[in-house]
């Protein structure tokens, strides 16, 4: 039976007639993988982060919320080196034209 999102489920008959579907699934069965990773290693960074907080005598309601703050200040911090580097380029781009 095709499953769309698993390509080890696939016979090779269903191949053979299906061979861009048999690929949309193989892309889809990776995405989903990285994905389900990406996932697991936040929740390894965010229970490694909880531990050490209390650790350090912090609480657990307060490691949430200091964790939350630590990930929006990395987010915060690579919009501006983004935002600094489309302006590098922005600049080099428009003096190459002078």
């Amino acid at each position: 039976m095709k499953d769309s999102r698993n390509p080890n489920a696939w016979t090779l008959r269903e191949i053979e007639q299906d061979t861009a579907g048999y690929l949309a699934a193989q892309q889809a069965y990776r995405k989903d993988r990285a994905v389900a990773e990406g996932q697991r290693n936040a929740e390894r960074d965010r229970a490694a982060f909880e531990a050490s907080f209390v650790a350090a005598g912090g609480t657990r309601s307060g490691a949430g919320d200091a964790y939350r703050a630590k990930r929006d200040e990395q987010a915060a911090l690579a919009a501006r080196h983004a935002d600094e580097s489309a302006r590098r380029a922005q600049r080099a781009a428009t003096m190459g034209r002078v």
